[in-house]
C-alpha cells in the first residue's frame, strides 16, 4: 500500500504547479484517484482515508491555483488596456515644434543639469521618477560633455544622426558648441565648461572638458526641461517630459520637443531590465518613435537643430 502512497504523492513531481495544462493535471489526479482504489477491505480503509482524499486536495489546489492567476491575468490585461489607450492619447501632443532656428551659435546655457545616477538605482524602478521619460540620457558631467562633443555622420545613411565623441582628424565630423554654461545648484555658482581634445583619446573619458566659475552669461539661448509627473499617468507607469529652448532676452520659447514614455511591464523586472530605461529604449513604448538616433544624447541632438553650432574657426 505504502507503493501506492507513494505514487499518489509523486504525481505532485510528475504534473508541478506551472508544468502542463490544468485539464492534463486534473484528468490524471481524477484517474489516479480511482485507479488506485484497492479491493481488500483493509487496504480500502487506508485509501478511504489517505489516498483519495490526498488527490481531491491536489485538485482542489490545482483549480485554487489556476483560479488566482486567471484572476491575475485578467487584471494585468485591463491595466494593460487602460495604460495603453492612455500612452496613445498623450503622444497626440508628442513631437517637435519649432518656432525658428538659430545659426552659428557658439554657446549655450544648461538651466538645470540632469545628475548621475548609479546603476540599478531605485529610481529606475519607481513610478513617480521625475526624469522617467529620459532615463537612459547621459548624466552628471557626460550630460555637459555632450554638448561639447563633435558628431560623426553615418556613412550613407545622412537620414540617421552619428555617434558623439572627442575630436579626431582622422574622420569627417561635426563640431559641438564651443561652451556651455550652467549654474550649480549646489553653490549657485555660474560654470562655464569648454572641450579640450589634448588628452587625444577615441572613447569619453575624464579630463575632456573643464570648467571654471564666471561672474555673468555670454550665452543668449538656454536649454530648458519640464518633467510631467501626472500621479494619474503614473498610476500606469506613464511618463512625459517636455525639452524647450529658451531666447533669454525676450524670454521666447524658440522650440519644444515632447515625449512620453510607458513601461507595460508596471516596474515589474524579472530579466534585469530597468524599467524605465527599457521603456525608453524601443520605439512601441516611447514616442515620437521614428527618431534615428543613438540612445542616451537626446537632449543634444535636439537643441543642435535649432541652436545649429558654429563650424570653422
Amino acid at each position: 500500500m505504502l507503493h501506492k502512497l507513494d505514487i499518489c504523492r509523486g504525481l505532485i513531481a510528475i504534473f508541478p504547479i506551472g508544468h502542463a495544462d490544468l485539464q492534463s493535471r486534473k484528468s490524471f489526479f481524477l484517474y489516479a484517484g480511482t485507479a488506485l482504489k484497492p479491493k481488500k477491505s483493509n487496504s480500502s480503509r487506508i485509501y478511504s482515508t489517505f489516498v483519495f482524499p490526498l488527490c481531491v486536495l491536489l485538485l482542489t489546489g490545482l483549480a485554487g491555483c489556476e483560479s488566482e492567476k486567471s484572476k491575475a491575468e485578467k487584471a494585468y490585461q485591463q491595466k494593460y488596456a487602460k495604460a495603453k489607450a492612455l500612452f496613445e492619447e498623450r503622444c497626440k501632443a508628442a513631437g517637435l515644434v519649432i518656432y525658428r532656428t538659430v545659426k552659428d551659435v557658439e554657446g549655450i546655457e544648461l538651466t538645470k543639469v540632469r545628475q548621475k545616477l548609479y546603476w540599478a538605482d531605485k529610481r529606475y524602478f519607481d513610478s513617480m521618477f521625475d526624469e522617467a521619460a529620459m532615463a537612459a540620457e547621459v548624466r552628471g558631467d557626460d550630460y555637459i560633455k555632450q554638448f561639447l562633443m563633435y558628431e560623426f555622420p553615418v556613412a550613407n545613411r545622412p537620414q540617421e544622426r552619428g555617434g558623439l565623441g572627442p575630436y579626431t582628424s582622422e574622420r569627417p565630423s561635426k563640431k559641438g558648441y564651443a561652451f556651455v554654461e550652467y549654474i550649480d545648484s549646489k553653490d549657485s555658482q555660474r560654470y562655464r565648461c569648454t572641450p579640450d581634445w589634448s588628452l587625444n583619446h577615441p572613447n569619453w573619458i575624464p579630463g575632456q572638458h573643464h570648467c571654471e566659475p564666471v561672474k555673468s552669461s555670454s550665452t543668449r539661448y538656454a536649454l530648458d526641461y519640464e518633467d510631467l509627473v501626472d500621479p494619474a499617468d503614473r498610476k500606469f507607469w506613464v511618463a512625459g517630459t517636455k525639452l524647450k529652448v529658451i531666447d533669454k532676452q525676450t524670454g521666447e520659447m524658440i522650440a519644444v520637443f515632447t515625449r512620453f514614455v510607458w513601461d507595460p511591464g508596471f516596474g515589474v523586472s524579472t530579466t534585469g531590465k530597468l524599467p524605465w530605461i527599457h521603456a525608453n529604449a524601443h520605439a512601441s513604448t516611447r514616442c515620437p518613435s521614428h527618431e534615428i538616433r543613438p540612445l542616451g544624447k537626446d537632449s543634444r541632438y535636439f537643441i543642435d537643430t535649432i541652436l545649429i553650432p558654429k563650424q570653422g574657426d
